[in-house]
């Protein structure tokens, strides 16, 4: 998709004069897990503006918050501005004021984050008014939160018909990146997809299952796949409903389906697993991590692998008990791009904090979740189709 990007944006600066810019970021940081990749991807393009000359004004989301929790503290950006701060280099004021009782003039400090854009009700539902409203703090508009762009919310598409818009460094990274994995693929191509729950993956489950020559299955997801097909996971999570949907996709499917046959079980996360085959997982326990058969299995496909695409954790790598698969995959993956030339395309939140030290090792880490899955998944994205050139 051919859209205006930041080398458009210096030219129209330049041409026009402009002396403030809204930038839409994603600071909606996971409060459970220590991870500021969200806020290091706009560390690039928020300096570049400032560099500039311009006045920078930080708008974002986080978390949900309903209509009663507006002026929370618990659902306010005020606890992040430390956090950017110190990634940035820079001070950063707040504005804590609903944009609607400032007067948009009257901020002068040179980098300013303004209030939860969820304290908002139409932000969510793409409002014009308050799109007019938000536009009146700037006078030209960046979005850098690739992580947001399949939300077409007021600060993502709605903003851009009242300013002239553009896509960020980080924006361009992630587009860039992540069609390393979906354009132009160097085969054998693998794609790893874990997390909970086959509901919230449908569309790229079959689209990967269609293009990637090996699909592994891991996850809690796992488990559905493997009830579908009639083993009894016992007190493992499963969604008996999407029972169809996993017998359809391993049915039409070019890939190689790769399922675990073996696990690391408990009746719960406090205690440390116990391994075992598939067929032999005791009444009162769950699966909480794949085993080590299923993980020499992937590490095996790893080794043979041209591409890696990878969203979703193995298992619960949080707890150092069940983080035995993910901690191996992590590290293979990192040594074959390293050494071996491996293109390793990685993504989402939980994903990202599961790399942990071998993040950096990988060819590109998208900071998005929802948004990466429905880019490989072939979406039009309404963030990217905003900001068409």
């Amino acid at each position: 998709m051919n859209i205006k990007n930041f080398d458009n944006f210096k030219q129209f600066v330049t041409a026009n004069g402009c002396k403030r810019c809204i930038i839409r970021c994603d600071l909606n940081l996971p409060s459970d897990i220590e991870d500021l990749s969200r806020v290091y991807a706009i560390k690039d393009t928020v300096l570049s503006v400032a560099g500039m000359g311009l006045q920078v004004i930080l708008i974002s989301h986080y978390k949900r918050p309903k209509p009663e929790d507006v002026g929370n503290p618990k659902f306010s950006l005020e606890q992040i501005v430390p956090s950017v701060a110190k990634v940035l280099g820079r001070d950063v004021a707040f504005e804590k004021r609903s944009i609607f009782d400032i007067e948009p003039n009257a901020i002068t400090a040179p980098i300013t984050l303004l209030e939860n854009l969820r304290f908002y009700e139409g932000e969510t539902k793409n409002d014009d008014a308050l799109a007019e409203r938000l536009a009146q703090f700037g006078d030209v508009y960046i979005n850098d939160a690739f992580s947001v762009s399949h939300r077409a919310h007021t600060s993502v598409c709605a903003i851009t018909k009242h300013l002239p818009s553009f896509a960020g460094l980080s924006m361009m990274r992630e587009i860039e990146g992540i069609t390393q994995a979906t354009e132009n693929i160097k085969r054998p191509y693998t794609a790893i997809i874990g997390g909970a729950k086959v509901s919230t993956k449908i569309d790229v489950l079959k689209k990967l299952s269609l293009e990637a020559d090996y699909l592994v299955v891991a996850g809690a997801m796992a488990n559905t796949f493997l009830a579908a097909q009639g083993h009894d996971m016992k007190k493992s999570l499963i969604e008996p409903e999407q029972f169809d949907t996993a017998r359809e996709i391993m049915a039409n499917a070019n890939a190689e389906i790769v399922l675990p046959i073996d696990f690391w079980v408990s009746q719960n996360v406090e205690t440390n697993g116990v391994h075992c085959d598939l067929a032999n997982i005791p009444d009162d326990c769950g699966c909480f991590d794949i085993g080590e058969k299923s993980t020499a299995r992937i590490l095996e496909i790893i080794d043979k692998s041209h591409t890696l695409l990878w969203n979703g954790t193995l298992g619960l790598f949080e707890f150092a008990n069940f983080n035995y698969s993910t901690e191996r995959v992590s590290k293979r993956v990192a040594e074959r791009t390293k050494n071996n030339g491996l293109i390793s395309i990685t993504g989402g939140g939980e994903t990202i904090a599961s790399l942990g030290k071998y993040k950096s090792d990988m060819t590109f880490v998208s900071t998005a979740g929802g948004a990466f899955l429905e880019y490989i998944a072939g979406y039009d994205l309404p963030g990217d189709t905003a900001l068409k050139a």
